[in-house]
């Protein structure tokens, strides 16, 4: 395996599930909302609900505070030396792209796995046309923001329906975090199951994609951020 700087591969069973489908996914995680100095704001349409779900302490995170530190490091970088944060990424995408090959998977990525700033996401995309890039995120009108090789999912806050909404009329769809067993329809829309992978870019267009509350979610209510399950 590649030693890679930025990039986290094959270290959460989600992005593992990929591997099945033909794909080996590297993703950045960096530290949340305004955690890495208590001003930047890397997810800037965070709300309290969706702060307290986080899943950034959730798995290994929540066992090994060195984890935290890592990723708390990685944006500092990312704020203070852009150019070369920019730079290791590159190299860390040249790397996934060599081991994907070497071992006969497509590779893909996935910039904001605990941050939501699609800039970075963007400027990658247009750096590698043939990778596929894939994100989730809540800030409005996505379908504006996606490229050909840069899928966009929203997240539906428990406060930004309407968005939500926009969005599935855009072709683009919105991931809904529910408690217990995931309902067929949600709003209208039909609820697919997207604990099955993390590949986002492979999902049918105009669907919810369902996700089941995990880490720090499972202790909160539903009504809001968490939505009621089947």
């Amino acid at each position: 395996m590649a030693k890679y700087k930025l990039l986290s591969v094959d270290s959460d069973a989600k992005t593992k599930k990929g591997r099945k489908y033909g794909y080996l996914t590297g993703i950045l995680y960096l530290a949340p909302a305004t955690e890495a100095n208590g001003q930047d704001n890397l997810c800037p349409m965070a709300t309290d609900e969706c702060r307290r779900a986080c899943l950034y302490g959730a798995g290994m995170a929540g066992v090994f505070p060195s984890i935290k530190r890592h990723r708390i490091g990685k944006t500092l970088e990312y704020l203070e030396r852009p150019a070369a944060f920019k730079a290791k990424l590159i190299a860390d995408i040249h790397d996934l792209i060599g081991e994907a090959k070497t071992i006969g998977l497509t590779p893909a990525v996935r910039l904001n796995g605990t941050s939501d700033q699609p800039k970075l996401a963007r400027e990658l995309a247009a750096e590698f046309p043939t990778i596929q890039f894939y994100d989730y995120t809540k800030i409005p009108r996505p379908w504006k923001r996606t490229r050909p090789n840069y899928h966009v999912t929203v997240s539906f806050s428990g406060s930004n329906l309407a968005e939500c909404m926009a969005a599935l009329k855009h072709r683009v769809n919105v991931a809904v975090v529910f408690n217990g067993e995931l309902p067929d329809t949600w709003h209208g829309y039909q609820v697919i199951n997207g604990d099955a992978s993390d590949l986002r870019f492979a999902d049918p267009i105009g669907v919810i994609v369902g996700l089941t509350s995990k880490g720090p979610a499972k202790m909160m209510a539903a009504g809001g951020f968490i939505q009621i399950g089947g």
